[in-house]
């Protein structure tokens, strides 16, 4: 069923970028790493991921509104107690989300992304949210991300640094 699930999910993104590349204003692709907090701070160290953003709705001169995919992995951590070496496994997540990108200025860039995340590796996927902000030029973003991702059982958090680069 997970499987299915995230296979329907890929075909979702995929349809939504084609059918919207037409209409495009803007395509980012990028990587982004953090250190897990909270939660998710309990059982993994970091997390790495690539992104890719598509942008084709603009509001307003300096505000796009668009969707936002990619693939997050966070890296299960040893944890000794009482003389007993417990290992958590890494697993993964594929956001899918409604993304919102605009411009203080020339050079400040924010992000809001909102969707929800599918879990993979026997973990459940859930609600996600995102913020980002940073600089921005005509060929790259560079910004501090919060993510968060509420599922049934815990509350997934990450803060860290990306960068993403203008395709299209």
């Amino acid at each position: 069923m997970r499987k299915l699930l995230s296979f329907q999910g890929l075909f979702v993104i995929a349809l939504l970028f084609t059918v919207s590349a037409a209409n495009a204003q803007s395509l980012r692709v990028g990587v982004l790493g953090g250190v897990a907090v909270g939660d998710a701070g309990d059982v993994a160290t970091a997390n790495l991921g690539v992104d890719g953003s598509l942008y084709f709705i603009n509001i307003k001169d300096k505000v796009d509104i668009g969707v936002s995919t990619g693939y997050t992995r966070f890296f299960g951590k040893d944890e000794t107690v009482g003389g007993f070496t417990v290992e958590y496994d890494d697993f993964a997540y594929i956001p899918i989300t409604a993304s919102g990108r605009g411009l203080f200025g020339e050079h400040i860039v924010y992000i809001a992304d909102v969707g929800y995340a599918v879990g993979l590796d026997d973990v459940d996927g859930g609600l996600l949210y995102q913020a980002k902000i940073g600089y921005t030029n005509s060929m790259l973003d560079a910004f501090f991300f919060y993510r968060g991702i509420s599922s049934n059982d815990l509350d997934i958090s990450t803060v860290g640094l990306g960068v993403s680069f203008k395709v299209l």
